[in-house]
């Protein structure tokens, strides 16, 4: 018995043949990599809902009829922030390709992070 089971393990470990040794395929990762995409998917997509139902209608359009605030938050995110990514890369001396991943990266928002922070700090949803 105890040599069966020497057998099963040594095949479960290891595929030996001379000097080389190679671990079994398996698919966990490729599970896990399925499982976590969809779980963060899902999260995310909760996340941004419950945002957006934070928003009131009226604020709102008192936003679209008095529009400083959308003036400002478009004028920093395709003004300010490309410009300031723009004299970094002059600052540090990057390479031209790095340069153009650095102001595209300026151009982005902060994604959900910056809806949540703006939502625990009591901040204004409608313009966020």
């Amino acid at each position: 018995l105890s040599n069966m089971a020497t057998m099963t393990c040594d095949a479960l470990a290891t595929v030996c043949s001379g000097p080389n040794c190679l671990v079994p395929p398996n698919s966990f990762n490729a599970i896990l990599g399925v499982v976590l995409s969809t779980v963060l998917t899902v999260m995310l997509a909760l996340v941004m809902f419950s945002m957006g139902c934070t928003v009131d209608a009226s604020k709102l359009w008192g936003h679209i009829r008095r529009p400083w605030g959308i003036f400002i938050g478009f004028l920093c995110q395709f003004g300010i922030m490309p410009f300031t990514a723009f004299a970094l890369s002059l600052a540090f001396g990057v390479l031209p390709v790095q340069a153009i991943v650095i102001i595209v990266m300026g151009c982005c928002p902060g994604g959900s992070s910056s809806n949540i922070i703006c939502y625990w700090l009591d901040g204004d949803m409608d313009l966020r």
